[in-house]
């Protein structure tokens, strides 16, 4: 066989069906493979970049909850750190409708566990049944409310801390401190007037949610104290002083009362009561005119109390004086056709009588020497018709009209205490310038606000506004007001172991056809202690007093009295030793402003002396010209026994003072040169007390 090699196989044709097929689908997938990832990254795009902040938000609004806590409020407390209000946490309860299952369920025990009636469990499951993501179920609970509220474990159901107010001496000063509302914003008083100081800045808490809408953690700012307020107040005084009101009240029937105890050196006020009160904690369950502070926002016609000033005019312009005898009219007088009766007939009697018998034609007599201008600028300088700027809310500026719209009979009524307006404290601060020697001391209320890690932001010092009479003025009005107390419609003021002056003043109230009723009136009594050297203006008013002795010296002088006598009790200010006592200036006369508008801010204090002026000094050994001196850069003022150095004295050196304390020297002269070389010195530097009347 011949053998013949194999040939060689025909080659396929290249790019057949089945090839090309091949290709398409690899090409067919690698398109779709690259528009799905460009849709991915157009995607990714989208949302990461576009639309980042918008779905940050929405991711936010469904998985957290900014909760917005008040800060803690700073306390107020009283001018020996007493508090009056502070801030306690209470737990708050919240709900998360959008979790809510079964809202009714919920409703019905959540009702059961706060104590709720039928009614309020169906607003309550309106509330559950919200189409909200919060909503609060009951804020600032008690402790056990809030226990019995966990033990529920109710899916929705949450818990926050809050700081709530709260008043531990319940209706103590309550219409000065006023109160403050659920979201912790001051409403009225002190804690409105001072309620960015108090308040603080406010915290967010942030709770976020998981899938299953469960708690997994929170994020916090935390809030920032407010400041705490340090007032003039001393509790110890404003709590005899509500007492002794409140009595007063009840035993004569009155409709309300108003209390002001102030010092006349410096105008701090001690004490301001205002009743009926009540209770800050839960202010709404009282009527709106309880809450209200008679002593700034009233006026009322102060009647014979407004005599010292018509006396002060007098005296001031010259034109009477004490022992100069008065024609009374026999009871009446006859002006412009109109007759006006006094409240009892009298013939004739000296102006010291006049004063002290309370003769209202007595008083019409001087104020017409006066003049209706001058006397009209007397008033006015006495801090009539204009609010003091003390810093409470809803303090009235009174009436005084001006004397173009008064009439014929404008000045005799003005001239004991009718035709005009005046604020309690408008009237206590005027008496406070016969006290302290012929000054218009601003009247004020916070002593300085802290930090609450206790520096001190802003302190407030006394501010001797004008001078308004001359210091002898001022000496001879005290002693007409002496005599009130000792012979004269003020003898029930008295207080054991001090010398009182004082005026009473039974104002006729306007009764409902406009004219003075000769039922109800106003009964006050405003008071000095001690006379020689006052520490103290007590001013005291009741509205419409009932019973057969209800006059201002049947039922306002006793209040004084017992509010006085507890207040030199407390303060230890020493009883009246009649051989010797000092009076001492401690500001320049020369540099005071006199304008007539009140002020409406308080000044910041100057800069301390070197001695710390909380401390009481060593003043043994010192001669009476030094330990005087020393004791005045510390606002003491001081009474003085024996003469020579100084062997002891009270308070003791290193014991807690405050200005306007006395202190007494117990002097002994180790040789007579001595003594009287002291004596000499001591007359070149000090002013001698007022004289006895």
């Amino acid at each position: 066989m011949k053998y013949e090699p194999p040939q060689n196989p025909k080659p396929r044709p290249q790019g057949g069906p089945t090839a090309r097929n091949h290709d398409l689908r690899l090409y067919f997938v690698a398109i779709c493979g690259t528009v799905w990832a460009l849709a991915i990254v157009a995607q990714l795009f989208h949302l990461q970049i576009l639309r980042h902040r918008l779905l940050l938000k929405e991711a936010a609004r469904q998985s957290d909850r900014t909760i917005t806590v008040k800060a803690r409020r700073g306390g107020i407390v009283d001018r020996n750190e007493r508090p009056f209000a502070i801030s306690v946490d209470a737990p708050s309860i919240y709900a998360d409708p959008s979790v809510i299952r079964d809202p009714k369920g919920a409703a019905r025990l959540l009702g059961r566990a706060l104590g709720y009636a039928a009614a309020e469990q169906k607003d309550l499951l309106a509330l559950l049944r919200q189409d909200r993501s919060f909503v609060w179920i009951r804020r600032q609970v008690d402790p056990a409310i809030a226990r019995a509220v966990r033990e529920l474990r109710l899916e929705g159901i949450g818990f926050e801390t809050e700081s709530r107010r709260y008043y531990p001496k319940r209706n103590l000063l309550a219409p000065v401190l006023g109160y403050v509302g659920l979201d912790s914003q001051g409403m009225a008083g002190l804690e409105y007037a001072l309620d960015e100081e108090l308040r603080g800045r406010e915290a967010r808490v942030t709770v976020r949610l998981d899938a299953r809408r469960r708690p997994r953690g929170e994020v916090e700012k935390p809030p920032t104290e407010g400041r705490r307020v340090v007032l003039t107040i001393d509790e110890r005084i404003q709590h005899v002083t509500e007492m002794a009101l409140g009595e007063a009240i009840r035993n004569t029937g009155s409709i309300s009362g108003v209390a002001v105890v102030m010092d006349p050196r410096t105008g701090e006020v001690l004490a301001m009561s205002s009743l009926p009160s009540f209770n800050p904690n839960r202010f709404g369950s009282f009527p709106e005119r309880d809450r209200v502070n008679r002593a700034v926002a009233d006026a009322y016609e102060p009647g014979s109390i407004f005599k010292i000033i018509t006396a002060a005019a007098g005296f001031q312009e010259g034109v009477v004086s004490p022992l100069e005898i008065i024609d009374c009219g026999n009871g009446f007088i006859e002006i412009n056709g109109i007759r006006i009766n006094d409240h009892a007939v009298f013939s004739s009697l000296s102006f010291k009588d006049v004063i002290a018998k309370s003769s209202d034609i007595g008083v019409i007599r001087v104020a017409q020497r006066v003049g209706p201008e001058k006397f009209h600028t007397a008033m006015r300088n006495f801090g009539f018709g204009a609010r003091t700027g003390i810093g409470l809310p809803g303090e009235a500026a009174g009436i005084l009209r001006g004397t173009k719209s008064w009439s014929s009979l404008s000045l005799a009524s003005l001239s004991f205490g009718q035709e005009i307006g005046v604020t309690a404290i408008q009237m206590a601060s005027a008496a406070s310038v016969i006290a302290n020697g012929g000054y218009w001391m601003k009247p004020y209320i916070v002593k300085r606000i802290e930090e609450p890690w206790g520096d001190v932001v802003q302190e407030f010092a006394p501010i001797a506004e004008r001078k308004v009479i001359e210091p002898e003025i001022a000496d001879r009005v005290m002693a007409l007001l002496r005599e009130v107390v000792i012979s004269g419609t003020g003898k029930k003021a008295h207080v054991e172991g001090f010398e009182v002056a004082g005026k009473t003043g039974t104002a006729q109230k306007i009764d409902a056809l406009g004219r003075y009723s000769m039922i109800d009136h106003v009964a006050s009594f405003v008071g000095y202690v001690p006379a020689s050297r006052p520490s103290l203006v007590v001013l005291v008013s009741l509205d419409t007093p009932k019973g057969l002795e209800n006059q201002g010296g049947d039922v306002a002088a006793p209040l004084f009295s017992r509010i006085a006598t507890e207040a030199v009790r407390l303060l230890a200010i020493p009883p009246d030793d009649p051989t010797r006592n000092i009076r001492l200036v401690t500001y320049s006369p020369e540099t005071l402003p006199k304008p007539i508008a009140a002020v409406d801010r308080l000044k910041p204090s100057p800069s301390a002396a070197v001695d710390d002026p909380r401390i009481m000094p060593d003043l043994r050994g010192l001669s009476l010209r030094e330990a005087a001196l020393r004791a005045a850069r510390h606002g003491l003022s001081i009474e003085i026994h024996g003469s020579g150095l100084v062997t002891s004295h009270h308070p003791l050196p290193g014991t807690p003072i405050e200005p306007g304390m006395s202190c007494s020297l117990d002097l002994k002269a180790p040789s007579a040169r001595s003594a009287q070389a002291a004596e000499s010195a001591a007359s070149a530097t000090l002013t001698n007390s007022r004289p006895q009347p």
